[in-house]
């Protein structure tokens, strides 16, 4: 836990750097961010910061701007009467037609406060009431909800929750390679394994000169954009060509796809085993394309002794492309640029190949030759 627990104080430093030397304040279960030093409150531009970026951020539950206050009733209570009246303000404008109605929730850690959790829902209840007669209390569905940590050092205030990413802090789980395409599925693929903590460099493919540069460029787009996500891995190109020709002019073209996905796991081991990665992740999704039905799958990883990881197998691509609005990749996948899939793309794609179907056509390539004539093309690619 200590471990995972560092893990996220780094990031949310590294993230949240445009809001200066903010100060951190540790608790089990709790971290509670700070202005920096001489700096009283966030301003309205540092909650919006806050608001866009924590929830997004690996091992975050939850994220709710308020107020430390000491442990101590008339403290608690002057604050609740002092910024009352601009939430009920707030919530009146919001809701002009309708009654406001109220609840307070207290989590009381600190055994030896001189009131229990439910005599200071009611008290506020009682008092607030009093000044705000059109207040209804609504101890299960209300709008306006304070919530009131009491702890031994502090006291925490606050009316706004704001659901995290969840999941472990990244780099805690591990290195993987991912292979990159500029579609919406490998980039959400990538932020659900940032959620398991782990922390991912990319690989790409193109078949220039018959894909533009902009199937690179869109790809770097999309990996920038993820390298806000996490700690920054790399990008990696390779140019498939050599491999596609070969295939093209030797085998079956039914099972054309198949024998690209097997090359590009390949040299995705290679270059795996030279990063230190633990294991391959894909967008791969059931049943989605021709090589994504269980037959192909299952000839595709048998190209490969590394464990490869599939997040997005069973997920509705609804939820996929949610998620990637969510993240921040939809704008950039949604352009429409060729990538290497599409060269020399046949119009009759096998759907339940045959393994040693398919071995009998790769006994007409030299697959050795290919794989390393493909491996001295990588370069890495700037974002």
């Amino acid at each position: 836990r200590g471990k995972f627990e560092e893990s996220l104080r780094r990031e949310l430093r590294r993230r949240l750097s445009p809001l200066g030397e903010i100060q951190f304040n540790y608790e089990r279960g709790r971290i509670f961010i700070l202005p920096a030093e001489g700096k009283e409150i966030f301003s309205e531009e540092d909650l919006v910061l806050l608001r866009e970026e924590s929830p997004l951020i690996a091992g975050v539950s939850s994220v709710s701007p308020g107020f430390l206050l000491p442990t101590d009733f008339a403290a608690i209570e002057a604050k609740v009467n002092s910024i009352f009246p601009k939430l009920y303000a707030s919530f009146s404008r919001e809701y002009p037609d309708k009654e406001i109605t109220y609840a307070m929730r207290v989590r009381r850690t600190h055994k030896a406060f001189p009131l229990e959790s439910k005599e200071i829902e009611i008290h506020f209840a009682q008092e607030l009431v009093k000044s705000y007669p059109d207040l209804k209390i609504d101890l299960r569905n209300a709008e306006l909800l304070l919530e009131l940590e009491i702890r031994p050092q502090h006291s925490f205030l606050f009316w706004e929750r704001t659901e995290g990413a969840g999941g472990l802090p990244v780099g805690s789980g591990g290195k993987l390679l991912a292979l990159l395409s500029g579609g919406f599925d490998s980039p959400v693929a990538c932020y659900q394994m940032f959620l398991r903590g782990c922390n991912i460099d990319f690989l790409t493919f193109h078949s220039s000169p018959y894909t533009p540069p902009a199937t690179l460029s869109k790809v770097a787009d999309l990996v920038k954009r993820l390298n806000q996500l996490q700690i920054p891995g790399k990008l990696f190109a390779v140019n498939l060509l050599p491999a596609q020709k070969e295939i093209r002019d030797k085998c079956q073209s039914r099972y054309r796809t198949i024998l690209y996905r097997r090359m590009m796991l390949r040299i995705a081991e290679k270059l795996a085993y030279r990063q230190k990665a633990k294991a391959l992740l894909t967008g791969d999704n059931l049943g989605q394309v021709a090589s994504q039905t269980l037959d192909n799958m299952a000839i595709i990883n048998n190209a490969t002794e590394m464990l490869i990881l599939r997040p997005l197998l069973a997920a509705e691509k609804v939820d996929t492309i949610n998620l990637a609005q969510k993240i921040g990749t939809y704008d950039i996948s949604i352009e429409d640029v060729p990538d290497s899939c599409t060269v020399f793309a046949t119009n009759d794609p096998a759907t339940k190949a045959l393994l040693r179907k398919v071995l009998q056509d790769e006994e007409k390539l030299n697959i050795p030759e290919l794989l390393q004539e493909c491996f001295n093309t990588l370069e890495i690619i700037p974002t």
